[in-house]
């Protein structure tokens, strides 16, 4: 019997640092690097953000999106928790594929944070990049100007609010 595998953007590390590079690139400025979990994972799965418990205006932005529920996919998803311990995996490993790219700085890297080193960015991924964002603008403005700036400390931080336990180690 022959053995089927299927391909997933969330296990694919690679697809992983190309988020965080949308991600980053957005933002333009850094992230720390738990809150750029919290929204790359937001990106893979935009409808998670219907579980979050958000603001009220936060709430409005994303009803804006248009985005379908989560129970409203094709494919069910697991629980927010779960997404994210398996995202952990891919995470790292994309950080660490970055960094050893020099693709985000380093000093940024030892203070938690992912700052990107547009030195080190080829043309043609800046480009792709730049499609790919444009495409998805208003989801990346959310996630970015919306969710990104929750806090990551006091009773309704970042984490709290998206449903998933608490911070581990990242890279």
């Amino acid at each position: 019997m022959t053995e089927l595998r299927i391909w997933h953007a969330a296990r694919d590390p690679y697809h992983c640092a190309f988020r965080m590079i949308r991600l980053l690139t957005w933002k333009g400025d850094a992230l720390p690097l738990d809150q750029l979990r919290v929204v790359d994972m937001l990106l893979m799965y935009p409808s998670l953000a219907w579980r979050m418990r958000l603001p009220s205006a936060v709430r409005d932005r994303l009803r804006a999106l248009r985005l379908p529920a989560a129970k409203d996919l094709f494919v069910s998803l697991p629980g927010t928790a779960s997404i994210w311990q398996d995202l952990h995996l891919y995470q790292s490993a994309a950080l660490k594929q970055l960094a050893g790219r020099s693709l985000l700085k380093r000093d940024a890297l030892r203070d938690r944070y992912a700052a990107l080193d547009p030195r080190h960015m080829p043309l043609s991924l800046s480009e792709r990049v730049r499609i790919e964002n444009d495409a998805q603008a208003a989801l990346m403005t959310f996630l970015i100007d919306d969710i990104a700036p929750l806090p990551a400390t006091g009773p309704d931080n970042i984490f709290k609010r998206a449903g998933v336990p608490a911070r581990g180690p990242v890279a």
